[in-house]
């Protein structure tokens, strides 16, 4: 069935409110899951209903779109890991960087992922955020101005180790100000350059994923771009050391989205991932061509059963994300500004 909603641009959000208990970064948690969904697909037509979330992005004229993470020249062996190398710097993997936090030595270690939202701005979780000192609060963009904290440099396209271009960070906005839950997991950091105009944006879409139809309408046409802590695999070390080339993993899928329990305000999905990953965006590529963020890859869950994939396989462990109504109106807001 084809998504017709999607071509005509006609997506929808469901808005959740309740948070989840505090987490640290990347955790796995124990929590109960509902019954399995029903991947069997029909013809019928689906009542789309909620509130419309969507923005566009940017591409710059000079920068292709690709779909491929590599051009035809490019050959590499994959084994049972999904994740693909991305060597090329067409869009929209042009968007995707890697987030350093830098010490006050001037020692860069990796932290995160991020996606270029906004000409100046760059989505990624809070959890990758400076801490306060002695203390595992996240520190406000104000006391980060102010020098609090380690600095973060976004390195934009980076491949094999080398970046197309990179900002620093001046400051950000994120949702863990009242407390650390998983469903507010989200951080929008504004650069001192707008690498947007070279690099590009993406826009992005809520949809409700609580419905089993977007759930299957939707199975196995996702995809995240991440700059893992383990990938490249040794396998792939022509491809740069870990963390220094971005993995790909295509076709994967959200598996549910929760409205109520303890649950509410997050989607699973079954994108490869792994530390360093934190951050990323997950994105769809639309009938039209385009590409939108549609959730915000944040850390794992160990289920109390196992719950069946789209593939036919099961599976008591799945990747946590971030629904985009959380950040929608602060993304928003701060493309206005």
């Amino acid at each position: 069935m084809k998504l017709r909603f999607l071509a005509a641009l006609t997506l929808i959000a469901v808005l959740f409110t309740a948070p989840l208990s505090a987490l640290r970064a990347e955790p796995d948690l124990d929590l109960p899951l509902e019954d399995d969904i029903e991947w069997e697909t029909d013809d019928s037509e689906t009542d789309w209903d909620g509130e419309l979330l969507i923005e566009s992005g940017f591409i710059p004229d000079d920068l292709p779109v690709v779909d491929e993470p590599y051009t035809a020249d490019d050959r590499v062996v994959i084994g049972r890991d999904k994740r693909r190398p991305v060597l090329t710097s067409g869009y929209p993997y042009s968007t995707v960087g890697r987030i350093y936090r830098v010490s006050a030595n001037g020692r860069e270690r990796g932290s995160c992922t991020g996606t270029l939202i906004g000409l100046n701005l760059v989505l990624t979780n809070a959890h990758c955020l400076p801490r306060q000192a002695n203390n595992e609060q996240v520190i406000s963009g104000a006391d980060y101005q102010r020098g609090q904290g380690d600095r973060l440099v976004f390195k934009a396209g980076m491949i094999r180790g080398v970046a197309r271009a990179q900002a620093r960070v001046v400051t950000f906005e994120h949702g863990w100000t009242d407390n650390r839950a998983a469903a507010n997991d989200w951080a929008i950091l504004r650069l001192d350059q707008p690498l947007g105009r070279q690099m590009g944006t993406l826009g992005w879409l809520g949809l409700d994923f609580t419905n089993p139809r977007i759930l299957r309408e939707t199975a196995g046409k996702l995809m995240v771009v991440s700059y893992s802590a383990d990938f490249p695999t040794p396998a792939l070390q022509a491809f740069g050391q870990p963390g220094e080339t971005a993995g790909q993993h295509r076709r994967c899928s959200v598996v549910r989205a929760h409205n109520e329990g303890p649950n509410r305000g997050l989607i699973f999905h079954a994108c490869d991932t792994n530390p360093g990953a934190s951050g990323s965006a997950i994105l769809m590529r639309l009938d039209d061509g385009t590409y939108r963020v549609v959730g915000l890859h944040a850390g794992s869950n160990r289920f109390e059963s196992a719950v069946r994939l789209p593939t036919g396989g099961r599976t008591d462990t799945l990747n946590r994300a971030v629904q985009v109504n959380r950040w929608h109106s602060t993304a928003v807001r701060m493309r206005n500004q």
